[in-house]
């Protein structure tokens, strides 16, 4: 507590009562959990690091069962039969079986390899052990290995997983071998303090290997898309001239709406007013949109993608963005109210969704686990003849690992990418429905992909357009784009 007041003090000598009054308001957002980009130390999370930890074991599940070991033999049965005639001058005669002690036809000597006619019982009625006559060897009849009705198999100790929770969304399998080597590496990782309270609560600790199968369906998967028509374009009272130097100002040069209106006026004398700029703007993102995704440019291997804040209704939502490191151009975009699987799914499948069969991206994202759980999901929609989709996550500000260092300026694009994209959201100062924020999302990909000049292109667009060429302005280029995805 003297470390508590001797900073309340030295704050009550170094501010005034009403940036006091400030800074315990901006406690107050961030303890109200309104902030999740400063969130307060948690010193039992400190102590305690392995609780309640959520993460997506990298590693997929098997699919079918580990053939078990094949024992090979270290003698051949034919060369001991040449040397026992040469020796005594006579063949080895076969087994002469008794009644109620045949040997199974799938039996071999685990020695020598010899047939199930060289084998007998060796513990009479029970019938589980046989001595070969040809080289002595003792051993257990193998037992036939029964069907089981297990899905998926743990990738570490190849034992069968159980499910163990069904979900609206998954269902989750578990391990639950305790000689895995994926528990016994997670349990050794534990403190002492963390073992005392996982005797307390032991479901706050995962340990065991676990594998979601997610029930997504193809409809799920669709990305966020602009809702209907709020006008028609085609039969505004302003020419399209003016339709292309709103979405200039107010997309291109990132403009609110209420400026974009007051420089039409001002400038133009165009008398416009504020919401007539954004019902223009969604109604040009819902033919955006399709533009968008019918003119996706041939992109590479190499995929890097992350998410961002933006509000929406007072609340925190977020834009996923994809990013093609060769050609700069967005190849997936998605505006969702949750960080969850279902949004990252729903991203990185779109980034893929032009690839070719034979074909697979490599992802580069951040730490979030979601991004794994996706991974797994889509690989597991491909066939065995498809290559996998792989993963590469950057974890932290600083190069911690071989993984981050190598792949830290990839991420570094995407960054790049979230402020420039945060720059043309910020006008807007949150959106009060969820449409909004797909509207001017969708409307900034369609710039950013046809429009925007790059100096990594040397100032080109990173999709050129040969429909685009011979128009030298910006709104004729917005128009020109208009019309494209009108006629199509």
């Amino acid at each position: 507590m003297k470390k508590i007041a001797r900073f309340v003090l030295w704050l009550c000598r170094n501010f005034t009562r009403q940036e006091l009054e400030e800074i315990i308001q901006r406690l107050q957002q961030i303890l109200s959990e309104r902030e999740p980009e400063i969130p307060p130390r948690d010193d039992f999370q400190q102590r305690h690091p392995h609780y309640r930890d959520f993460y997506v074991d990298a590693l997929p599940p098997l699919k079918e069962p580990a053939a078990p070991p094949v024992a090979v033999p270290r003698l051949d049965w034919k060369q001991l039969l040449a040397d026992y005639e040469k020796k005594h001058g006579q063949v080895l005669p076969a087994v002469r079986r008794r009644k109620g002690s045949l040997v199974p036809e799938r039996c071999h000597c685990v020695q020598c390899g010899a047939p199930a006619s060289y084998l007998y019982l060796n513990d009479g009625r029970q019938g589980s052990q046989l001595r070969c006559k040809i080289c002595s060897a003792l051993f257990q009849i193998p037992r036939p290995q029964r069907t089981r009705k297990a899905v998926y198999w743990c990738p570490y100790c190849h034992g069968a997983l159980y499910r163990w929770k069904d979900r609206s969304d998954c269902t989750i399998y578990k391990c639950p071998s305790d000689h895995c080597a994926h528990y016994l590496q997670k349990k050794a990782a534990l403190k002492w303090n963390e073992r005392l309270l996982q005797q307390l609560r032991l479901s706050q600790f995962k340990l065991r290997y676990q594998y979601r199968q997610y029930h997504f369906r193809p409809a799920h998967l669709a990305p966020s898309t602009p809702e209907g028509l709020p006008l028609d374009l085609a039969r505004i009272h302003r020419s399209s001239d003016i339709l292309g130097l709103v979405l200039a100002f107010h997309i291109s040069f990132a403009l609110s709406a209420r400026k974009t209106a007051e420089v039409l006026g001002q400038v133009f004398g165009v008398k416009i007013s504020y919401q007539t700029v954004l019902n223009y703007s969604q109604a040009a993102a819902y033919y955006c949109h399709q533009f968008n995704l019918r003119h996706k440019a041939a992109i590479s291997p190499t995929a890097v993608g992350d998410e961002t804040y933006i509000r929406v209704s007072g609340k925190h939502h977020f834009a996923f963005l994809f990013l093609d490191p060769d050609s700069h151009q967005i190849t997936a975009y998605h505006v969702a109210a949750e960080r969850d699987t279902l949004a990252a799914t729903v991203s990185m499948n779109e980034a893929a969704r032009t690839l070719h069969e034979d074909q697979a991206l490599h992802f580069i994202t951040d730490g979030n686990p979601s991004y794994v759980a996706a991974l797994h999901h889509l690989n597991a929609q491909r066939s065995d003849a498809q290559n996998r989709h792989t993963l590469s996550q950057v974890l932290g500000l600083e190069n911690l690992d071989e993984v981050s260092t190598q792949y830290r300026p990839f991420k570094q694009l995407i960054e790049r990418l979230n402020r420039t994209y945060k720059y043309h959201v910020r006008s807007a100062c949150g959106f009060a429905t969820s449409n909004g924020a797909v509207a001017v999302t969708v409307l900034f990909v369609t710039f950013y992909n046809f429009l925007r000049s790059h100096m990594a292109l040397n100032y080109r667009p990173p999709v050129n357009l040969p429909q685009l060429a011979t128009v030298t302005t910006l709104q004729g280029r917005w128009n020109r784009i208009l019309e494209m995805a009108f006629s199509s």
